[in-house]
């Protein structure tokens, strides 16, 4: 949700910004001073103290998710983020992405009031 709203306010374009947003995060802080409790291993600490591949797997995993439940567009080949009114809609109004996900999939517009109501 959050990566949602840094996509619809402009501030993350790519998957590559949006890895570079995750460091300013409490996540990221949390994850360098308590790795095991993140699933990161020791060796993997040591290979990339920065968690720089981490932060973009984490990235890409949330993108994907967005993209799935129809909040943003993910171009995997180039890693840009594109913004859709979904996605406007739920950061604008706080409605979680497993919210709008549910309405995508049960609300359709030619459901009349008996089939809404069901």
């Amino acid at each position: 949700d959050s990566l949602n709203a840094e996509i619809v306010l402009g501030d993350v374009r790519s998957i590559r910004e949006a890895a570079e947003w995750l460091s300013y995060t409490y996540l990221y802080i949390r994850m360098l001073r308590r790795p095991d409790l993140y699933g990161v291993s020791d060796r993997e600490l040591a290979e990339d103290p920065l968690l720089e591949q981490r932060r973009v797997d984490l990235a890409h995993t949330a993108a994907s998710m967005l993209d799935k439940h129809g909040l943003i567009r993910y171009d995997r080949r180039t890693g840009h983020f594109q913004m859709r009114d979904l996605g406007r809609v739920a950061s604008h109004y706080y409605v979680t992405f497993e919210s709008m996900a549910a309405f995508n999939e049960y609300l359709k517009p030619t459901m009349s009031d008996i089939e809404l109501f069901r």
